[in-house]
């Protein structure tokens, strides 16, 4: 697994923070690195799978990635993230206690994404851009880092409940969660307060795909994963995953990666 250092993405090691923009995101393989950081996705939407778990991401979420975390981007669209690397080897000189705000956005946790709308995501660039394109204090700096992560955590609490977009972003979160189940499409968008062709059609524009073939993408991503990680069955794998016949299983899998489970296995 490759290990990004802080030599490679840090002008200075003795920097607490850095900026990486990707345009498109092509980093498919999966990774960890030496220091943490706050992603933004700019544009687009995809896969964020980290620590073998698939969550989907759309344009204005916002997630943390820590330095222990593997992770990689599996496309559903083409991904624009803005990334600011920490360096956890350099202490803030003016800030304290960072660590305890930035955790409430991990990414690993179905619950801790955050979702910008349009205006405040346009605020944050403006913020992020005066971060690390004009010569600043350290004070300075750091004061725009945490107006930046302030306009984050404000959002979360002011963004409009009947927004459209807001709702998507709960929806696609409670599916994720509950991937491996059946879904009665009637009564989930009932819960959500969408109409079922309304739900319907925000779930394709944001994916790219229908609902159901959203969750079986979903299904695949974590089966994957456990065929890398367990030692369980090709079929216990298929079963606890939500699908109901292991040959079906075996068919989609070799469809969607070009490659049966038996011999996904013999990889490990």
């Amino acid at each position: 697994m490759n290990n990004l250092t802080i030599s490679m993405y840090f002008k200075s090691e003795s920097d607490k923070l850095s900026l990486y923009k990707s345009d498109p995101e092509d980093n498919c393989c999966e990774h960890t690195h030496e220091f943490d950081e706050i992603v933004i996705v700019e544009q687009g939407h995809g896969l964020h799978v980290i620590n073998g778990r698939p969550f989907f991401v759309q344009q204005g979420d916002v997630f943390l990635v820590k330095r222990d975390d593997y992770h990689f981007y599996d496309e559903l669209g083409t991904l624009k993230l803005i990334n600011i690397l920490i360096n956890p080897n350099e202490s803030f000189e003016f800030l304290r206690n960072m660590e305890l705000l930035l955790e409430r956005f991990s990414a690993s946790g179905i619950g801790c994404y955050a979702w910008l709308p349009p205006n405040l995501r346009i605020e944050c660039n403006s913020v992020i851009e005066q971060i690390f394109n004009t010569q600043h204090s350290k004070e300075q700096s750091e004061s725009l880092f945490f107006r930046f992560i302030m306009i984050v955590i404000q959002a979360q609490s002011q963004v409009q409940k009947n927004n459209t977009r807001y709702k998507l972003h709960k929806l696609l979160n409670h599916l994720q969660e509950n991937c491996f189940q059946q879904h009665d499409w009637d009564k989930l968008a009932q819960h959500f307060h969408l109409t079922p062709r309304t739900m319907f059609r925000h779930i394709k524009e944001a994916t790219g795909i229908t609902p159901e073939h959203y969750l079986r993408r979903l299904r695949l991503m974590s089966a994957r994963s456990k065929i890398r990680e367990s030692d369980m069955t090709i079929t216990e794998i298929a079963f606890l995953c939500g699908f109901v016949n292991s040959n079906h299983f075996t068919s989609l899998y070799k469809k969607t990666f070009g490659i049966t489970p038996t011999d996904e296995r013999r990889k490990k």
